[in-house]
């Protein structure tokens, strides 16, 4: 019996002790959750939960991520990062499909878009969307175009494409889903060789019994919070560790969905194939604007070498071994799509390549990180604040150099 009550006192102050630590992290402020990504809410399913796309009129809310601090992103009434439609008086606007480098990573008076249309004096509707690959960006152009009838034909189409993440998008399509009101994986390139997918693994009533305590239990978002920082770093030690014993051994190349993009199509007549289909999405942006009178400006965006540069020697290192022929990664693919888009009569403009000559690359294997917090964020990829100025300049110079579209030049 004594037993019994020392092990009930025990509970019952375990349990005044958890209450007593929650009600303090709510009062200290701890409620103060910071969700780095996109925001939960801002994105959701759409087409038979096929897809996802910006929620329409979500309200503001904040982005937070590594290398910047909060700003403010919506979704105006079609489901873009924009002012409402209602502003856009006939046909003379520009409509924008992209994904992140679009969407942007920095405030919408800090966005390229934005900045552009400053310059022109011309409405940009910004439709990009985070994530989002060719065909999904075709998806929502057709929607936009088919749907909202006060909103008319655009004079011009800007496709932002990158290099590296729409043709996997496009192989795994749906890569992404919305869970939870969150964006997560949904599938994964399981074997390169074979060109085999995998859908993420799931355990949905873990997965939703964690979600919910982190969304009503402070404690528990403070524990798991501590978790993942201790993760995070005993795997960056483990990795410090790993490099440090193995300086005098050679890195072992692997390749990855990373490398979709540069693959030896003739090695792997699986991603011949899905290139082809990836190339046809891209022609019928080029269909679209012919039936609608619009021109189109296909705006690429490719890998930099400060952050590809490492896997990349790896992948040549790896080369070095084999006869020519059986190269199993080609870095020059990108030439393949231009010269798709050159035989198709697709106006383009190679931004990453101007951003190369900006500070002297010449190739993805170049040393140094000579764009970090130059062009792009210090711990993130994407363009910065200077970086879509740059953007915006040069999308701008090329509207004026092939008088693309007619619109009143800003002088000022």
């Amino acid at each position: 019996m004594h037993d019994k009550t020392n092990a009930l006192t025990i509970i019952i102050s375990i349990i005044i002790s958890l209450l007593i630590i929650e009600f303090s992290l709510r009062i200290i402020g701890f409620k103060k959750y910071e969700f780095k990504g996109y925001p939960p809410y801002y994105l959701t399913n759409v087409g038979n939960y096929d897809n996802f796309d910006i929620r329409a009129n979500v309200k503001e809310t904040d982005f937070i991520f590594n290398d910047s601090i909060p700003h403010k992103v919506w979704g105006n009434e079609i489901g873009c990062f924009d002012e409402s439609i209602s502003n856009i008086k006939g046909n003379n606007y520009i409509l924008i499909a992209g994904d992140s480098n679009s969407w942007g990573y920095v405030p919408y008076d800090k966005n390229w878009s934005y900045l552009l249309e400053k310059k022109i004096k011309t409405k940009v509707l910004n439709c990009g969307v985070p994530a989002y690959s060719t065909i999904q960006e075709l998806y929502k152009t057709k929607k936009i175009l088919k749907d909202y009838k006060n909103l008319n034909k655009p004079s011009l189409i800007i496709l932002q494409y990158t290099f590296n993440n729409d043709f996997l998008g496009d192989y795994l399509f749906p890569q992404y889903k919305v869970k939870n009101n969150i964006l997560t994986t949904n599938k994964y390139l399981d074997n390169i060789f074979k060109g085999t997918i995998r859908y993420k693994e799931e355990n949905k009533f873990w997965d939703n019994f964690k979600y919910n305590l982190n969304e009503k239990f402070y404690l528990f978002r403070f524990l798991h919070r501590s978790h993942s920082f201790l993760k995070k770093k005993i795997k960056q030690l483990k990795n410090k560790k790993e490099s440090l014993s193995n300086t005098s051994s050679p890195p072992r190349f692997v390749l990855t969905s990373f490398d979709l993009s540069y693959l030896n199509f003739e090695k792997f007549p699986w991603a011949k194939k899905a290139w082809k289909n990836h190339l046809e999405g891209i022609l019928e942006f080029k269909k679209i604007s012919d039936n609608i009178g619009a021109e189109l400006l296909f705006v690429f965006w490719g890998d930099l070498p400060d952050y590809s540069r490492n896997h990349f020697k790896q992948a040549l290192d790896m080369q070095k071994k084999f006869k020519k022929q059986d190269h199993l990664v080609n870095l020059n693919n990108d030439k393949l799509l231009f010269k798709f888009l050159e035989e198709n009569n697709i106006n383009y403009l190679n931004l990453s390549k101007l951003a190369w000559d900006l500070v002297g690359y010449k190739s993805l294997t170049d040393e140094g990180e000579k764009l970090r917090d130059v062009l792009i964020w210090r711990n993130d990829n994407h363009p910065n604040i200077e970086g879509n100025k740059f953007m915006a300049e040069k999308i701008y110079n090329k509207l004026i150099n092939d008088n693309i579209i007619d619109f009143e030049v800003n002088n000022k």
